[in-house]
């Protein structure tokens, strides 16, 4: 079964907006073994609309369409559907109760924008929104099924976990089985030529293995059904087996995240000293749901002041050896250990860029230091000229930093 993907509205066009609609939808039909085979953001024209449709009616099982339902008169989605399929504009009364229920809850009147919600086309199964005004709609044309969602991302997000499972009762799909591994701090190259010999095995046997690059990050995905159940368990732990310094976990769990569970385990506290990536270190600790209970705060030394005055790093260590060296960061990090009370710090001291590069230290020069009840360590990085994903190699680089440490992985 393959499926396609429109995106509505010019706010995506011109860049106002990014579309991390399709994505979402992407990866839930893939977890159900439908493939994508198109993805298309059109503008909010009648046009538009009609001739995406007729593309993808002819090439696709399922068509997913987002954005265009809301209240106002550039929302046009609904009309050209109805028009495309047939049928007619008619309020229905259950959507409208649910509608007026929900503005008497606020204590607002309902206006007649938000009555037009419940006109709904009597060629569509609907579907209710309970995050929303905007209902979803199941059409069918051809054996194609083309299911229109609002563009609001976490009304997208309800409304496909009643999707999705009506997709597998239907369809008779979901045999589709996969499992992917994560590693940080390893090429993509190094990963294929190391596992070449699972890349064979596995494709000698009808499955799949990708490799999935981003920034300091690489996802190794095995895909098949479920006759590669033990296959792909005997990859996974070959891959744990040859990667221990760089594979930090499986499916979509966050690096920051296995670092929150191994100081919950431990009963250990972490706190930064930031320089170079001046909070971000810590503000990605603190996204995970709970991160109060092991992380205890960070001191920001941006300037060579305030790391002396604030990081109790000496002034004349910093003259000597540079506020971008090994004896800087491993000076913050045991000082912040000190400071803020808690058993492992990480300090992060660098040149991020674009400018602020030297023939000794050119830019993507980056220092992280680690204090634990070890003892104090650092490491020194060589990224490259972009800002950003310096900053963002920093951080993933310095938490799997941290889970070595804490998994005492030399």
């Amino acid at each position: 079964m393959k499926a396609a993907i429109i995106t509505i509205g010019d706010e995506i066009l011109v860049g106002q907006t990014i579309d991390t609609n399709s994505a979402y939808i992407a990866k839930q039909l893939r977890e159900i073994g439908v493939g994508i085979n198109e993805i298309r953001s059109i503008s909010d024209t009648r046009q538009a609309i009609i001739e995406a449709l007729d593309d993808f009616i002819e090439t696709a099982d399922l068509i997913f369409v987002t954005g265009g339902l809301g209240p106002t008169n550039d929302d046009i989605t609904k009309k050209v559907l109805t028009e495309y399929f047939g049928g007619e504009l008619k309020t229905n009364e259950s959507v409208l109760n649910k509608i007026q229920s929900y503005f008497d809850s606020i204590h607002r009147e309902m206006l007649p924008v938000h009555r037009q919600q419940a006109e709904l086309p009597t060629s569509a199964e609907i579907i209710q929104n309970d995050f929303g005004t905007a209902s979803g709609m199941w059409f069918e044309k051809d054996e194609t099924h083309v299911i229109s969602m609002p563009g609001v991302p976490y009304e997208m997000k309800g409304l496909m976990e009643k999707i999705i499972p009506t997709l597998v009762e239907r369809f008779d799909i979901g045999e589709f089985y996969h499992r992917t591994v994560l590693f940080q701090g390893v090429r993509e190259s190094t990963l294929a030529e190391v596992m070449i010999d699972v890349e064979k095995e596995a494709h000698q046997n009808g499955a799949g293995m990708a490799f999935l690059p981003s920034v300091s990050i690489v996802k190794i995905r095995f895909t098949g059904n479920n006759r590669h159940k033990e296959l792909f368990e005997k990859y996974v732990k070959i891959a744990y087996e040859r990667f221990p310094k760089n594979l930090f976990g499986e499916e979509e769990i966050k690096l920051e995240e296995v670092i929150g569970n191994l100081l919950k385990e431990r009963g250990a506290t972490v706190g930064t000293v930031e320089s170079c990536t001046s909070g971000s270190l810590s503000a990605k600790i603190v996204s995970v749901p709970g991160a109060s209970e092991y992380y205890l705060g960070s001191l920001i030394t941006y300037s060579y002041d305030v790391k002396s005055y604030l990081g109790n790093v000496p002034a004349d260590l910093i003259q000597t050896k540079g506020a971008v060296s090994e004896e800087v960061v491993k000076a913050m990090a045991e000082e912040g250990r000190n400071k803020l009370k808690v058993d492992y710090c990480l300090s992060t001291s660098g040149i991020a860029g674009p400018g602020g590069g030297t023939p000794d230290k050119p830019v993507g020069t980056v220092w992280i230091g680690l204090a634990s009840p070890a003892g104090v360590k650092a490491r020194k990085f060589s990224f490259r000229q972009n800002r950003e994903r310096n900053i963002e190699q920093t951080i993933s680089y310095a938490l799997n930093m941290l889970r070595r440490e804490l998994l005492e992985i030399n």
